[in-house]
């Protein structure tokens, strides 16, 4: 059997953890270095890419950090109740008694949380505080000081295809959201809920693509049970860096990239993908260092940053 190095595309099934997932998929190859991007809740479904031996090593150059559409998320709000985990497997804190708003109020509600705003880790997280994680904080029953939490950044580019079923006590709310890494699709209905005046909370929620890859592309856990199911479903390192410009060294600069050392490649940063070693700088003005993927050949050989004319290494590979 050779070494695993590569990412599957997991279909993670409700009622796991993502890490319960990676668990599974560590005895199922024999390989202990295995890890995951992009948490998905335990109820919660969908895209969850899992990664082996040396693909660990790219997680955190999945996509651009400006991608907003890095992930699209099916979403399922309750309106009318609230609970502490924001999701319905949580405890229920606040029932509404009222009148709830009308479908086209929802819809109005949910498309204008559309664009760029911060939003507050909710307390069943594993944002870490003092060293610890929210939820251990929230399973105790204490409260974390809002001034030390940091609010993050997120860009929400579009929700869509928002439908309201009424056939139960409460109408729920279906939708699409398409958004950068980091947002809370809980905090959302939540904050949702409030600005309906009702409350609302999470009910379900499926993600369909995460960093590039696909729901098209996934495979589920209990179809990796081997060392050879985890070879059969395994996808090439570099399929998660097809957003990164591509630069080819030959064999000998490709040796030195490999030890370490910047390598001239006499190409503008601004140049496109696919260039080679060995191609003229084109003029103009110095522009901002560039994240590239670097292959010998075929071979993908590590990330670099290329700039005045140098590509160093970031993360070697081969």
């Amino acid at each position: 059997m050779n070494e695993i190095n590569g990412i599957i595309i997991v279909d993670k099934p409700s009622g796991i953890t993502s890490h319960d997932v990676v668990y599974r998929l560590r005895k199922a190859s024999g390989i202990k270095r295995v890890g995951h991007s992009g948490t998905l809740d335990p109820m919660a479904t969908g895209v969850l890419p899992v990664f082996f031996g040396k693909a660990t090593r790219i997680i955190e150059y999945l996509s651009p950090p400006d991608d907003d559409a890095a992930k699209v998320y099916e979403c399922t709000m309750l309106l009318g109740s609230e609970y502490d985990t924001l999701d319905t497997t949580g405890t229920l804190t606040a029932v509404h008694a009222g009148s709830f708003p009308g479908d086209s109020e929802i819809e109005e509600v949910l498309l204008g949380m559309a664009g760029e705003s911060e939003q507050y880790p909710p307390a069943y997280s594993a944002v870490s505080v003092d060293g610890k994680r929210l939820y251990t904080y929230a399973r105790r029953g204490e409260e974390i000081p809002k001034e030390k939490l940091r609010p993050r950044k997120i860009r929400i580019k579009s929700i869509e295809s928002v439908s309201v079923n009424r056939f139960g006590d409460a109408p729920e709310a279906s939708f699409t959201v398409t958004c950068s890494k980091g947002v809370y699709i809980r905090t959302l209905c939540s904050d949702a809920g409030r600005l309906l005046g009702c409350g609302g909370a999470m009910s379900a929620l499926r993600r369909t693509a995460s960093d590039g890859f696909s729901i098209e592309n996934a495979v589920v856990p209990d179809n990796l049970k081997s060392p050879e199911d985890v070879h059969r479903a395994l996808m090439p390192i570099d399929s998660a860096l097809a957003h990164m410009p591509k630069v080819e060294l030959d064999a000998a600069s490709a040796a030195k990239f490999a030890n370490g050392l910047a390598v001239n490649v006499r190409l503008a940063c601004g140049a496109s993908e696919g260039t080679r070693a060995g191609d003229r700088e084109s003029p103009g003005p110095k522009a901002a260092a560039r994240t590239v993927r670097v292959y010998s050949g075929e071979v993908l050989t590590g990330i670099g940053t290329l700039c005045s004319g140098q590509v160093r290494p970031k993360k070697v590979l081969r």
